[in-house]
């Protein structure tokens, strides 16, 4: 191995030059081998495979009875190796299948991609020194995850006419049943041309020496895929001293006796480590039997010694097919390799996994190309096909953009194919002023739109029951040994009453948190979509859109608290879900019933307004309004203004067709007998207006004493049962209250809350003895 010690660019660029065999003047030749075949088919096949390969071949198709023979030439020991390195492919492949999505763009357009089989791949393993039977899986089970409906291989026989075993086994193995006995040039111009025998490709997989790359770059003129560019074995190592140099040695080695055109690369911090490396290689090197292969490889390839910091800079330049990375800097390495084919980690992890059993696939980007260029993939045997939908509402949307990028770029037929659309009219529009189910059912997730509900037999029986044998209860009697209502029946009720509004608007949680959560996995899907929310504000947000694996997306209140309409609308406008808490909370403040509604009638996804604390000021609900809009949920709760804290009673109130929805993905049982008895006890025996009434008072009574407390800097208007204020030393406060036994919340670390309490509002004594901490403080 040529050594570098510290070299300058233009040595390390000389180092980093790949091998390059004496190029063949192979476009005569090709051209050729694919006008023969083209004209006599087989029969140039078998003339070609005679003067290459040296032998006669009966029949190209491999026979039943010679995948049976090589059943039993392979021993168990390797058909159970490769039957495990299978597995592990197969599982590695499965991976990566693509959940077709749709996805709304603008409200009535519906774009959706699908993966698509690609019809006939030809798959190509070489014969030459080694059998590639490990390619044979490689290539052939993300070819059976895909689907493709034809499905074939090509590889050169031996002096026999034989195909070696192992690697009939393998195809059989990766569910290939055509297998065909012929190599090099030949088999690239029949897969790519088609014979009486071998069925015309589509795409071609597979390495190959210097006549089948100059072949499938020829059949790419006639139109035929091909995986990836194609060039000999390649892998850079690189390695501090605290990595056994017999592990460094071995890697370099394994990539050598790939062929005398293979390039490896060692790359180190220590000149001492890198000649104990270099004498464990000449070690090694005596013992392996394809040495001489592997030696005329090593006279070309070259070791490095440069500081840890460049090595980024130098793989990421040299672009290796297959990089090792062991010791120290590995995970530094790691997290700065941008072109490579693949990456191995540790000092455990021999590039000879990858090429064999890990899972991952072998076939990669080689000569540089790794810049551009991925490995083969299951993607690689799909296409990619969009597709999209234009509703009514879509063509009202977005109809006036089409035309107007159409006619700025002078196309005016594009643009009449949607004018002569609009003019025509739109039949049976349904104005967005309504709440209509099928408006509604573009929110929800798709693979929940038609879900089956978890069902009981009490969820289905209507009638007055005596005998309850359906759901496995203990059946001797106590409080609590029957099943709650999964309806809630009787709750509803209740609640319908006090809130003024239908049963069939009503959807009942345990607690607002249940009720926002279950929205989230109703509507929006795992990392793809965001939820948008003000900030500050409720800091469940935050945490139920990471549960749901959605982006977030923060819209920052001004120091006031405050944040124009225009900007809600602008911040949001990507997210699938926006929830306002109104008032919202730490800070009381609430948006105005107007400015709510503009904003549900110009965002284009789903507003969520959560009234936790509405009862206190409810001129400003939006519940009235929910049959008007399917994009509005309002949500609830009889935690604050009805003392049920305890209960975890949270509500959505919000068209039919989205109760329903919710309905279908609730827990069976989430709200417990002794809640729904004890909340509706609750609501017929206490006095909750005069109690609501008098925390408005005490409201009013406490922000008057906050702001003639000296140290108080501001207090904020608040239409909760709630204050915010800023004082002098927020922190030291804080805990002179917890001292002595006043807890309240110390929102300082929110956005513009610097040296900020949140207080409750409680009785009028527990706020006088509030008052008289914060005066003496």
């Amino acid at each position: 191995m040529k050594t570098l010690i510290n070299p300058s660019q233009n040595a390390l660029i000389e180092g980093l030059t790949r091998p390059k065999l004496e190029p063949l003047d192979l476009d005569p030749l090709i051209l050729k081998v694919f006008s023969e075949v083209r004209r006599n088919g087989d029969k140039a096949l078998n003339a070609w495979t005679l003067q290459f390969d040296g032998v006669t071949i009966q029949s190209l198709a491999v026979s039943e009875n010679e995948f049976a023979e090589a059943e039993k030439l392979v021993s168990e020991e390797l058909k159970t190796a490769i039957r495990t390195a299978a597995r592990n492919i197969e599982r590695f492949h499965r991976s990566q299948e693509n959940r077709e999505q749709e996805v709304e763009t603008t409200p009535g357009v519906i774009c959706w991609r699908k993966s698509v089989p690609v019809q006939t791949v030809g798959l190509y393993v070489p014969g030459g020194t080694a059998p590639l039977f490990s390619t044979v899986l490689m290539l052939g089970i993300p070819a059976k995850i895909a689907g493709n409906p034809v499905r074939y291989l090509c590889t050169p026989p031996d002096k026999q006419g034989k195909i070696h075993p192992a690697i009939l086994v393998a195809a059989k193995i990766a569910g290939i049943t055509l297998v065909y006995k012929v190599g090099g040039a030949q088999a690239i111009a029949a897969m790519s041309l088609g014979t009486e025998t071998i069925p015309k490709a589509d795409k071609l997989f597979g390495p190959g020496n210097q006549y089948v790359t100059a072949a499938k770059i020829y059949a790419q003129n006639l139109g035929i895929a091909i995986d990836l560019p194609a060039g000999p074995s390649e892998v850079l190592v690189a390695s501090d001293g605290s990595i056994s140099a017999s592990f460094v040695a071995a890697d370099l080695l394994a990539q050598a006796e790939h062929g005398a055109d293979s390039h490896v690369v060692f790359l180190t911090d220590d000149e001492s480590y890198l000649n104990s490396v270099l004498s464990e290689v000449e070690r090694q090197l005596e013992k392996l039997p394809r040495n001489n292969i592997a030696r005329t490889a090593l006279k070309s390839s070259t070791a490095i010694v440069s500081k840890s910091e460049n090595w980024p800079e130098i793989i990421n330049y040299y672009a290796p097919e297959h990089v090792i990375v062991m010791g120290e800097y590995e995970e530094f390495l790691v997290d700065e390799i941008t072109n490579a084919g693949s990456v191995f980690i540790g000092k455990n992890t021999a590039e000879s996994f990858g090429d064999y059993a890990s899972g991952t696939n072998h076939t990669l980007p080689t000569s540089g190309f790794a810049r551009a260029f991925s490995g083969v993939s299951l993607d690689s045997f799909v296409k990619k096909i969009s597709y999209q939908r234009v509703s009514d509402q879509g063509l009202l949307k977005l109809g006036q953009t089409v035309i107007t990028m159409a006619e700025a770029e002078n196309l005016q037929g594009h643009a009449n194919a949607v004018k002569v659309r609009l003019e025509a009219g739109i039949s049976g529009f349904q104005s967005p002023l309504n709440a209509d189910s099928r408006d509604i059912k573009r929110f929800i997730r798709k693979d929940l739109r038609n879900m089956q509900p978890y069902s009981s037999a009490r969820n289905e029986y209507e009638g007055i029951s005596q005998v309850f044998l359906d759901a496995n209860e203990n059946p001797f009697d106590s409080p609590y040994n029957r099943y709650p209502d999964p309806k809630q029946r009787k709750l509803k009720k209740a609640i319908s009453a006090l809130k003024k509004i239908q049963v069939e608007q009503l959807f009942l949680g345990n607690g607002s948190d249940e009720v926002l959560d279950l929205i989230l996995r109703l509507t929006t899907t795992p990392f793809q979509d965001s939820v948008a929310y003000l900030n500050p504000s409720y800091g469940m947000y935050s945490t139920l859109a990471k549960i749901n694996g959605l982006r977030t997306r923060e819209i920052n209140l001004d120091e006031r608290f405050g944040v124009s309409i225009s900007e809600i609308l602008l911040q949001a406008a990507d997210s699938r879900v926006l929830i306002l808490c109104n008032p919202n909370n730490p800070t009381g403040k609430v948006i105005s019933k107007s400015g709510l509604l503009e904003i549900i009638q110009k965002f284009e996804g789903l507003v969520v307004i959560d009234e936790a604390y509405i009862d206190f000021c409810p001129e400003h609900s939006l519940a009235d309004e929910v049959m008007n809009y399917s994009n509005l949920l309002v949500v609830q709760t009889l935690s604050k203004a009805y003392g049920m804290a305890g209960l975890r009673i949270g509500m959505a109130i919000a068209a039919n067709e989205w109760i329903r929805a919710l309905n279908r993905i609730k827990p069976p049982y989430n709200l417990s007998t002794q809640v729904q008895e004890t909340a509706i006890s609750q609501l017929k025996t206490i006095p909750w207006n005069t109690l609501k009434a008098e925390i408005i008072r005490e409201r009013e009574r406490l922000f008057d004493l906050l702001r003639s407390v000296p140290s108080v800097i501001e207090v904020f208007p608040s239409e909760a049962n709630f204050i915010l204020f800023r004082i002098q030393n927020a922190s030291a406060v804080y805990n002179k209250l917890l001292e002595n036994g006043v807890v309240v919340r110390d929102r300082s670390t929110q956005s513009n809350c610097s040296d900020t309490l949140r207080v409750s509002i409680g009785t009028q004594e527990e706020n006088n003895k509030f008052i008289q901490l914060i005066q003496n403080a």
